[in-house]
């Protein structure tokens, strides 16, 4: 299997079969993928890691629970299957940030109001996948269809859905910043307010 991703809950493998493997990590990687990730610590303190390891996991169980609770299309979340409580295979898509980086200006723009269109659903569905993190949390399958592929922050409380949407989390640097196109950055903050506000 190789490794082709890494985030502060999962390291994802490719299974050479248009599937991936995501494996939970255990408490001590998730302290070295943070710590990695958080230093030289300018944001957060390397005493904060030990609650971040554990919001993390309470996060994965709260939207585990919500997936059984809500019946989410399989299709929407990339077909996941469980392999124990935590490692699911799932399957392999495009992430969208690979796709606007070989996307022209119209092009972004498309994959902007195809996220929104999904967003949307997913809000009618009653849930929100936390921070509407588009280039890493989103991909594109074989059929052109935005699916998430982060699993692990899924909400469905209204109050915290309507908190989110009032909080305008995507023109943080760390969401919409991470689109390169300028126009394409622009648009999709744009539209993420006018089809998002509360």
């Amino acid at each position: 299997m190789k490794k082709i991703g890494q985030g502060w809950q999962y390291t994802t493998y490719d299974l050479g079969n248009g599937r991936v493997l995501k494996k939970f990590h255990s408490w001590m990687k998730a302290y070295f993928v943070i710590f990695i990730d958080a230093f030289p610590f300018n944001r957060d303190s390397l005493y904060d890691i030990p609650s971040f390891i554990k919001t993390v996991k309470d996060s994965m169980d709260d939207s585990l629970e919500l997936m059984k609770r809500k019946n989410i299309p399989k299709e929407w979340i990339a077909n996941p299957k469980f392999v124990n409580k935590y490692d699911f295979e799932q399957d392999k898509v495009t992430p969208l940030h690979e796709v606007f980086k070989n996307s022209n200006t119209e092009e972004g723009k498309k994959i902007v109001d195809l996220f929104i269109e999904f967003s949307l659903k997913l809000l009618d569905f009653g849930i929100v996948a936390k921070g509407f993190n588009i280039t890493k949390n989103y991909g594109l399958n074989n059929n052109g269809q935005i699916v998430l592929i982060d699993i692990g922050e899924l909400f469905d409380d209204r109050e915290y859905i309507n908190n989110k949407l009032k909080s305008r989390g995507w023109e943080k640097s760390y969401i919409g910043g991470c689109i390169q196109d300028r126009e394409v950055r622009e648009y999709f903050i744009s539209e993420m307010d006018k089809n998002f506000h509360v």
